[in-house]
């Protein structure tokens, strides 16, 4: 008997694309979800009133900060293609090119775009924004802590905030000081939290205070078991 796991089937943009189409057609699934990280589709979790407050309370903050600044602070409603940029000029490339350099499909709860070349659509995002928030879910934190930064660090994201509400913790990845060696800033609740992409961008979370149910505070980061594949 082989010890080894089965090979799951990688799906390219174009079969998620369709995947997406179909699946959201069933009765029931009108208000599903997903994402295409590395090949494998995942249905996203629900938000909490918690998760909700948070994502309104940084967007507030962002979007004060950056008025008027040129960059762009789009919530969780608009997807992102992550596009391996470095392999093409062009932020309109043909279909083709476009399906075989469009790896991942995700849709952070925030993200902040300061660069005039990247390309925003009605629904979707395609390239690198600069900065990408995600609020941590209990039922599929592992995605946020590994998957995640995986991809937004491979394709070029330059900062990645990771707001836990189970810990109330904040740690923001530096992606852009140092590509080869990102750092690690963590903060909690209790901390103004700084940007180390814009020196003067501040985030006062000790000014939270709309957490809707209790959290579990304690317990490690988890494995990225926890997460499951959709398909």
């Amino acid at each position: 008997m082989s010890n080894h796991a089965p090979i799951k089937k990688r799906y390219n943009i174009e079969e998620f694309l369709k995947f997406i189409e179909l699946e959201t057609q069933k009765p029931g699934n009108e208000n599903n979800r997903y994402e295409l990280i590395d090949g494998i589709i995942y249905m996203m979790a629900y938000q909490s009133m918690t998760h909700y407050n948070i994502c309104k309370f940084i967007e507030s903050a962002f979007a004060n900060y950056f008025e008027n600044k040129g960059c762009t602070v789009i919530n969780g409603l608009v997807a992102l293609f992550l596009l391996d940029t470095k392999n093409f000029v062009s932020f309109d490339p043909p279909e083709s090119e476009f399906e075989s350099e469009c790896k991942d499909f995700v849709r952070p709860d925030l993200m902040v775009i300061c660069d005039n070349n990247v390309e925003i659509k009605n629904d979707t995002v395609h390239s690198i924004p600069d900065i990408v928030v995600e609020v941590v879910s209990k039922s599929n934190a592992g995605h946020d802590y590994i998957r995640k930064l995986n991809a937004y660090y491979v394709f070029g994201v330059k900062e990645y905030w990771l707001v836990d509400p189970i810990k109330r913790k904040i740690r923001i990845y530096d992606m852009h000081t140092d590509s080869n060696d990102p750092r690690e800033y963590d903060y909690t609740f209790d901390h103004i939290t700084r940007s180390e992409l814009f020196d003067d961008l501040y985030v006062n979370f000790k000014q939270f205070t709309e957490f809707v149910e209790d959290q579990e505070i304690n317990g490690e980061i988890p494995s990225i078991e926890e997460c499951d594949e959709y398909v």
